[in-house]
């Protein structure tokens, strides 16, 4: 009896955009940034999710990805992130940060992602290799065209390194 597993490689790849609350610079530390990739490389291990290509950005994550239940590991993204970035914050003492974000979250909600992230746009399917090739292209610039990098391999929080064949920070799917 042959058992059909169907790899998480067989979902389809889409872009995903996270945003921070009131667009709050909240990635401009090494440690929340640390926070972030971290939880994205332990959901990457247990097979919850493929990624393809991502940039962190001070104030939002673009990410390209698949997963079987893609919505519900982006919600558990954003809900394991938003605790752990908070109570880093408040300890590194960037009250300044955890002030702004206070103001931006919505009273009303209880769900911990809304804490940091804002209701983010759905997922964006990626429709064969041109479509992935071009998204790719637009996150890896996002640096540049911001202004920090002349080059979107000098960017640590990217996977252009990775498509470059240098070491990322996290490791990220290729072939595609």
């Amino acid at each position: 009896m042959t058992h059909h597993h169907k790899s998480p490689k067989a979902a389809h790849p889409h872009f995903v955009t996270c945003t921070v609350l009131g667009g709050t610079p909240v990635f401009s530390r090494p440690e929340p940034v640390q926070k972030v990739l971290d939880v994205l490389r332990t959901m990457q291990e247990s097979g919850r999710l493929t990624i393809y290509g991502y940039v962190l950005l001070e104030d939002y994550l673009h990410l390209l990805a698949s997963a079987d239940d893609l919505a519900q590991q982006v919600r558990y993204f954003r809900s394991a992130t938003a605790p752990e970035v908070l109570r880093l914050l408040e300890s590194l003492e960037i009250h300044g940060m955890v002030k702004r974000l206070k103001r931006c979250q919505d009273q009303q909600k209880t769900d911990p992602a809304s804490q940091l992230w804002q209701e983010g746009s759905p997922p964006e399917m990626i429709k064969g290799h041109e479509m992935m090739r071009a998204k790719l292209e637009f996150i890896h610039n996002n640096p540049v065209k911001r202004g920090y990098v002349a080059d979107a391999t000098h960017y640590r929080y990217s996977s252009a390194r990775n498509y470059a064949g240098q070491p990322g920070l996290l490791p990220v799917t290729t072939d595609w």
